[in-house]
């Protein structure tokens, strides 16, 4: 390892002695709102798997397995069966989100 390697390495080395100043908060502070930016642009708050089983939509959707049976029986939501298991593809409920979305209204106001 080089002398410029070794000097970099200590200085990334914390020691409980050691002050942090504003500018070192600062960069914290911005390499941790970088990261959860990625984390949330990558899933969009959404689990990461495409397939879902029914007890992870319900539980994302908070809603009943009724409501879920409904959704399938009015083909509202898209699914595939698999022996037993029903899944979902994410992709279509946010689909189904955004076909259900009321647009707003502006309020205008004479003056």
């Amino acid at each position: 390892m080089t002398t410029k390697g070794k000097e970099s390495e200590k200085r990334d080395v914390m020691f409980k002695d050691q002050l942090v100043t504003t500018a070192d908060l600062e960069n914290f502070k911005t390499d941790m709102l970088e990261a959860l930016r990625e984390m949330i642009k990558s899933d969009q708050g959404l689990p990461a798997k495409k397939w879902l089983k029914s007890s992870e939509v319900r539980k994302m959707l908070d809603i009943s397995p009724g409501k879920l049976h409904m959704l399938r029986a009015s083909r509202k939501l898209a699914f595939m069966r698999l022996g037993g298991v029903i899944y979902y593809d994410r992709e279509d409920i946010i689909k189904m989100f955004e076909s259900n979305k009321t647009p707003a209204t502006k309020n205008l106001v004479n003056r």
